[in-house]
């Protein structure tokens, strides 16, 4: 029975979601922003009384879609049911896959989009999130393997894998935002894409919400370290694998932190801190590779 329930909570997850990004695409694509004048683009970035002409959405822009964030919200639904069915199918807690474990972050940042988007005025990045979850979805039903791992005591667990997750969420989050900055930014200077890529939020408000993003999630991932070395530590796990998600790990939290602290110090904003972001997600994504690979290479052994 939990067996049958788990796929049908599976292919409800996989078509809310498709539903979800095909609405998302759809309201992007057919929003139109103002055309910028020519005056527009003379004082692109030439001081703190510059227009952004991302933030005037002439009268004819659509509005969001009401119906695309209630179904992105149901294929999490879906989503987290399915992943709960198939750990009592599998016998695993969800947490000893690094596949469910991305599941499980996604859905965080699933939640955290929801509850945030009309707050930060972020409804765009729906565009991003309702695929993400999709891919993690169709990640955990074809890759998915649990597997048991060595016992450590469980509040420990529970620090390490809840920090991490919610780091994660919240990265992708900030690495979302960034991408659209950096993508809104180049509309902005080339004006004949504007009208026909559609709206996106301004730069202002998607630069506060790469800074808020990462600012909630930096504590996180320091958890997420301090736990994640006393925990190899432990299992002593030394061999080549451990060593690169290590060094790649530390990258991540000294990326992130120069990102927070150069914009406190020396005013870094906009672009420069959407590459920072960028360049530490990239580091992150090389450590959940790393453990992707890993898994692979054995059953491929």
């Amino acid at each position: 029975m939990p067996e049958a329930l788990s796929g049908i909570s599976f292919v409800l997850a996989l078509l809310f979601y498709g539903a979800a990004s095909a609405l998302f695409f759809l309201d992007v694509a057919r929003s139109r922003t103002r055309l910028p004048s020519a005056a527009d683009f003379a004082g692109f970035g030439a001081g703190p009384h510059h227009h952004d002409p991302s933030a005037r959405p002439s009268a004819a822009a659509a509005p969001a879609s009401r119906h695309a964030p209630l179904l992105l919200g149901l294929g999490a639904l879906g989503h987290a049911t399915y992943v709960t069915l198939a750990s009592f199918v599998a016998r695993v807690c969800p947490v000893h896959s690094m596949h469910f474990m991305l599941s499980v972050a996604s859905l965080f940042a699933i939640a955290v989009y929801l509850v945030a988007r009309r707050r930060f005025r972020v409804d765009a990045l729906g565009l991003l999130i309702g695929p993400l979850g999709l891919a993690f979805l169709l990640g955990t039903f074809f890759l998915g393997k649990p597997h048991a791992e060595p016992k450590l005591s469980p509040l420990f667990i529970a620090a390490h894998v809840m920090a991490n997750l919610l780091g994660i969420a919240l990265f992708l989050l900030a690495g979302a935002s960034a991408a659209l900055y950096l993508v809104q930014e180049k509309r902005l200077k080339q004006k004949r894409h504007v009208e026909r890529m559609g709206s996106l939020p301004p730069l202002d408000t998607l630069d506060r919400a790469v800074h808020r993003f990462l600012s909630a999630g930096f504590p996180l991932l320091t958890l997420g370290i301090i736990t994640g070395t006393y925990w190899a530590h432990r299992l002593e796990m030394g061999n080549t694998e451990e060593v690169m998600r290590a060094i790649f790990g530390y990258a991540t939290w000294l990326l992130i932190a120069l990102v927070l602290l150069l914009r406190a110090a020396a005013g870094w904003r906009g672009r420069r801190a959407a590459y920072g972001t960028i360049a530490g997600l990239a580091c992150a994504a090389a450590v959940l590779v790393i453990y992707l690979v890993r898994p692979a290479a054995g059953l491929g052994g």
